[in-house]
């Protein structure tokens, strides 16, 4: 009896173990068959290729935001004021990598939102609030850029580690203005279906549709577009300035260089006539007002460079 009670206990875990490992595969098979979901508008290999695609812009966004983190902070040449808002970016756009699009490709691929009115809430509020904060930093750094070339010498001393805490907190301010009303106010769309798929999405109400498009987008963008035109007219003109500059100054060195004729008059009859031994002499000597205007030149050039190069800086 013993003995028999062992062979069908072992029979027993040999057939469990059986089993479970058909469950197993019949799950995996209909993981599989289903993977895209009813509700998808892609085939499986499709499904798969997009989430290939879509999944390896995620890992080099989050990897590439992460660097230039790492290089601000970790090289000291780089950890300046002024790139404060690129980290700002960067940040930005690490949370768009991290905490939207992996949910937006399932999203996209499955056709049917499965994570419940919460996580809708908050995943929508991300969504906008870092897309906002990167657009709106794109900004910002336009009109950064526009006054370090137009007053180089006042905003230089202005631009402190203060001052741009201040314009990053500014960005994610506005950033959170347009995000947060939906969450805190009118709610998102959020629609649930037992039978059919379910969405979500952003608040659809008309003004605010308005007021988030034109905070976000439409505003920023048409700041940056006027900015940069400034920013092309006053390089153009810097540009045009030197090379009239320099032109001016090859010209000065020209003039020294070949004086007029009128400077040099013509020795009387009785003083042309010089020996052998003043002839030998003044060919031996070199000629001292070539040597002075060549020796002004290069004063001259030394002093251009050196102006040029200030005013760059």
């Amino acid at each position: 009896m013993e003995g028999q009670d062992v062979i069908t206990t072992d029979g027993n875990l040999f057939l469990n173990f059986t089993i479970r490992n058909a469950t197993q595969g019949d799950t995996d098979e209909s993981f599989f068959r289903s993977f895209p979901g009813k509700n998808s508008p892609y085939t499986t290999t499709q499904a798969i290729a997009l989430a290939l695609v879509l999944g390896s812009i995620i890992v080099g966004t989050v990897i590439g935001n992460i660097l230039v983190c790492l290089a601000v902070f970790l090289v000291r040449k780089l950890r300046k004021p002024c790139n404060y808002l690129l980290v700002s970016l960067a940040v930005s756009d690490l949370c768009v990598a991290l905490l939207v699009m992996p949910m937006a490709l399932l999203y996209q691929i499955s056709g049917n939102w499965s994570f419940g009115k919460l996580m809708c809430d908050l995943w929508v509020s991300f969504d906008v609030l870092s897309c906002t904060a990167s657009i709106l930093n794109l900004c910002m750094i336009s009109v950064d850029r526009f006054w370090a070339i137009t007053k180089p010498l006042k905003y230089g001393v202005k631009r402190t580690p203060r001052r741009m805490i201040i314009y990053v907190s500014l960005v994610w301010l506005g950033a959170a203005c347009i995000s947060l009303p939906p969450l805190l106010i009118m709610g998102n769309e959020h629609t649930y279906s037992e039978t059919g798929p379910s969405h979500c999405s952003v608040c659809q109400n008309f003004f605010y549709q308005i007021y988030a498009t034109l905070g976000s987008f439409y505003i920023p963008l048409l700041v940056m577009i006027e900015v940069y035109y400034k920013i092309f007219c006053a390089a153009r003109k810097i540009v045009l300035e030197e090379i009239k500059a320099q032109l001016h100054l090859e010209v000065h060195c020209h003039l020294n260089m070949e004086p007029p004729a009128a400077q040099h008059p013509v020795a009387p009859a009785a003083n042309r006539q010089l020996n052998s031994s003043d002839i030998q002499t003044s060919q031996d000597s070199p000629p001292v007002k070539h040597r002075s205007s060549s020796a002004s030149t290069t004063i001259n050039v030394v002093f251009y460079s050196f102006a040029v190069a200030h005013h760059t800086v």
